[in-house]
């Protein structure tokens, strides 16, 4: 018996550190590759936006394939075709912006009287019960400022020369060569990232088999059937979702346009501009556009109702789109359940910033398909999916069995 009990401790001592040391390769696995992925940033971000905008242009490429067009050919145009969409945009919204600005010292009798309403509404009230607060304490201390001593004063060596400051000249600053260089300055990092984008895209356009096939080979050499699937899968979800996307933004945008003319708000069309391009970005564009619809309104308009109604066009518009019109066109379309979509963005936009916002939905799709395709990576589909994780015989054994609860029970039952 005693020996029985002694190999009885030794299995498990033994499975336990086993199972401590698989689990300890898994932690450390997972450390590395986010190290790898917060160091590679500044290759990883542009090859994910190259991969994105592949599959948004790919159901154009496919068009002109069917219209008998080369494939080389297919490529250029679909690029060429993106990168004028994107420049218009960027030119119009640059325009735009600088009519704004053009435009201001109009308003600035109108910017100082509301500024000077907030500041009364929000500061003042602040201001008279510290006031107060210290007139009830009795706490009144004036700043005094002691007089300099004759020790104190630093005296300068006989004979110096004063201390002058030697500026640039008015005309120098304005020189035109140095204004154009400052503009390229600031924009040259812009350029120099939606040029690395467009080359990698056009890259990764015409190898696209031999990628596909490169990929199959690595992640399935074992099972191409299942790499295989999983590839065309997470394509194909992420092509339908991006393209719906694209619309439904395009229409947000045309309808942001549409209604703050009607309320003739000026630089409208700025700002249907910046709600399509903003509705990108997950949970914070949409307000960021509305935002400056409102800062604009309150800088034209003498009262507050041309701002209110703009803030009201922008709550009205993103509930029918977010409830009508996405459910029905990619609502269910990723697979993904609504706590991972938030997980994701808050974890991508952690390591990555802005662009990992607004790529945090693709890599939740991406990871879901390989937790579905792939075995060893069956946990990613239960935790980032939207299916039930429990068959109903076992749900209603865990709720009536195990949790005692007969009403959620009888609640499912109705529901199913």
């Amino acid at each position: 018996m005693n020996e029985s009990r002694e190999t009885g401790n030794g299995m498990s001592a033994t499975h336990a550190t086993g199972w401590l040391r698989d689990h300890s390769s898994r932690i450390m696995t997972a450390g590395v590759i986010l190290a790898l992925l917060y160091l590679a940033r500044s290759v990883l971000i542009p090859l994910a936006l190259a991969i994105v905008l592949s599959l948004l242009v790919t159901p154009l490429i496919r068009v002109l394939r069917r219209l008998r067009i080369g494939k080389a050919s297919s490529v250029l145009v679909a690029v060429a075709a993106l990168t004028v969409l994107c420049v218009g945009v960027a030119a119009a919204l640059g325009t735009q912006i600088l009519h704004i600005a053009e435009s201001l010292p109009q308003y600035e009798s109108n910017v100082q009287r509301k500024l000077k309403t907030l500041e009364e509404v929000t500061v003042g009230p602040i201001l008279r019960l510290t006031n107060e607060t210290s007139r009830l304490t009795g706490i009144h201390q004036s700043a005094q400022v002691p007089p300099a001593s004759a020790h104190d004063v630093e005296r300068s060596p006989p004979g110096a020369a004063p201390w002058v400051a030697v500026l640039p000249p008015p005309e120098f600053e304005s020189h035109p060569l140095l204004l154009v260089w400052k503009l390229l300055t600031t924009v040259w990092h812009p350029i120099q990232f939606a040029g690395i984008v467009l080359l990698v895209l056009i890259f990764v356009l015409l190898e696209y088999e031999s990628l596909r096939d490169r990929f199959i080979r690595v992640a399935g050499a074992t099972d191409i059937r299942s790499a295989t699937l999983a590839l065309n899968d997470a394509g194909d979800r992420l092509s339908r979702y991006f393209v719906s996307q694209f619309a439904v933004n395009l229409a947000f945008g045309l309808a942001i346009w549409m209604s703050l003319g009607l309320l003739h708000l000026p630089q409208a069309l700025l700002c249907g501009i910046l709600a399509g391009v903003m509705r990108f970005v997950p949970y914070v564009g949409v307000a960021i556009a509305a935002l400056f619809a409102a800062v604009l309104a309150l800088a034209v308009d003498p009262g507050w109702s041309l701002a209110l109604s703009g803030l009201g066009v922008f709550i009205l518009l993103d509930i029918v789109v977010g409830q009508l019109m996405e459910p029905h066109l990619y609502g269910h379309a990723t697979g993904l359940s609504p706590l991972s979509v938030v997980v994701g963005a808050i974890f991508w936009s952690w390591l990555w910033g802005p662009a990992g916002l607004i790529l945090s939905t693709p890599i939740t799709v991406c990871l879901l398909v390989a937790g579905r395709h792939m075995k060893g990576l069956g946990v990613l589909e239960l935790l980032l999916g939207n299916s039930t994780p429990l068959t109903l015989p076992q749900k209603f054994h865990q709720q009536g069995a195990l949790s005692g609860d007969p009403d959620e029970v009888i609640a499912d039952a109705q529901v199913s």
